[in-house]
């Protein structure tokens, strides 16, 4: 009660107490998918949605593991093996779990080298880097707003990384000087 009374004092409400997930939210998520009339790519391109990380948004290693080969031996031929094992930009697989999105797990790939595994062992090139491959998927995410005690989501597009490839390196941009594989290059 005093709760209560102290929340219309100051006009402050916790929401995050008193605010829950939707129930129908995979119904909602099921009909955006079947709705949709154009291109993932126009949808991102309209959106306002980022690769940027967000703050609660967590990473768990799935699949593989973060090593870098240190030459073209290390990389296996073994024809069972997944692709991104063999690839001279491997990668390994995340669950990237956030509270605010639906589907809030979705599986992604992260580079494992900055620069490509070179295909001669003696070689080391400056002249290659790994970049991430990104592919538009649809999302629910979560405004913030409570009506009726349910959090409200509107629809989005989140840039998926699929996978690395091997690229020729670029000039710098000036004053970019990012080089790491964390950070998506510049659209």
């Amino acid at each position: 009660m005093l709760c209560g009374v102290l929340a219309f004092l100051t006009g402050e409400v916790n929401t995050a107490a008193i605010c829950s997930e939707p129930s129908n939210l995979a119904e909602q998520y099921s009909q955006y998918m079947a709705n949709g009339s154009e291109s993932n790519m126009r949808e991102y391109l309209e959106s306002s949605t980022t690769n940027s990380m967000v703050s609660d948004e967590e990473e768990e290693v799935i699949y593989g593991n973060k090593i870098c080969p240190a030459s073209i031996k290390s990389i296996t031929t073994d024809p069972k093996s997944s692709v991104f094992e063999r690839t001279t930009c491997p990668y390994f697989l995340v669950a990237s779990h956030l509270s605010t999105r639906y589907p809030k797990i979705i599986t992604e790939a992260r580079c494992k080298c900055m620069r490509c595994v070179p295909l001669d062992e003696n070689a080391q090139s400056d002249q290659t880097r790994c970049e991430p491959v990104y592919r538009p998927v649809r999302v629910l995410f979560r405004t913030g707003s409570c009506v009726n005690g349910v959090y409200q989501y509107v629809p989005s597009v989140h840039m998926k990384q699929e996978g690395c490839t091997c690229v020729r390196a670029t000039e710098a941009l000036s004053g970019s000087g990012s080089t790491s594989n964390d950070d998506p290059p510049p659209m």
